[in-house]
C-alpha cells in the first residue's frame, strides 16, 4: 500500500490499495524456474550436461523428471545405453523388456516371473506400472525392439 498524493479521488496522507494488473495467459509454454546453487553443484551440472550433450535447460529438465520417476518408483534407475538413456530396474532388466515379455496388457504373469527368474515379483510389477504411466516412451522402445529382433 502506498500514501495517497492527493489525486483524484484520493485523499491525501492516506492510505491507498495500489491497482494490481493480473496477466492470465493459457499457453502450454515451460514455466522458468530459478534456484540458487553452489558452485560446486554447478560444475557438476555443467559435466554432466557436456557429457550428455544436453543444454542446461533440457539437461535439469530431465534430470528433474528422472528424479521424480524415482520417487514414484524407487526400485528404478536410469541407464545411459547406446540407444540413449533408458529406465531400468536397479540391478535388473530395463523396463522395456519386461514391458515387451508381459505383452499389450503390461500385465503381471507367471511368464513374466520366469523370464526374469532371479528379479524380485515387485520389482518386476513395479517395472509394469512405469510402463504403463510412461507408456509414451516404453511402447515405442518396445516396437523397435521387437522389429529389429524381427531382421
Amino acid at each position: 500500500m502506498t500514501a495517497g498524493r492527493g489525486g483524484a479521488g484520493e485523499v491525501p496522507g492516506r492510505l491507498v490499495q495500489p491497482r494490481q494488473v493480473v496477466y492470465h495467459v493459457y499457453m502450454s509454454l515451460p514455466r522458468p524456474l530459478c534456484a540458487r546453487i553452489s558452485r560446486e553443484l554447478e560444475s557438476e551440472l555443467e559435466r554432466v550436461f557436456f557429457e550428455q550433450q544436453w543444454n542446461p535447460s533440457e539437461g535439469l529438465r530431465r534430470i528433474l523428471l528422472e528424479w521424480l520417476a524415482v520417487q514414484k518408483f524407487p526400485r528404478m534407475e536410469f541407464r545411459e545405453t547406446r540407444a540413449g538413456r533408458r529406465a531400468a530396474l536397479r540391478g535388473g532388466p530395463e523396463v522395456w523388456e519386461v514391458a515387451a515379455a508381459a505383452g499389450p496388457g503390461r500385465a503381471m504373469s507367471a511368464a513374466v516371473g520366469q523370464r526374469f527368474a532371479g528379479t524380485r515379483t515387485e520389482a518386476l510389477e513395479e517395472a509394469l506400472a512405469y510402463a504403463k504411466e510412461y507408456a509414451g516412451q516404453i511402447d515405442p522402445i518396445v516396437a523397435r525392439e521387437e522389429r529389429i529382433a524381427r531382421l
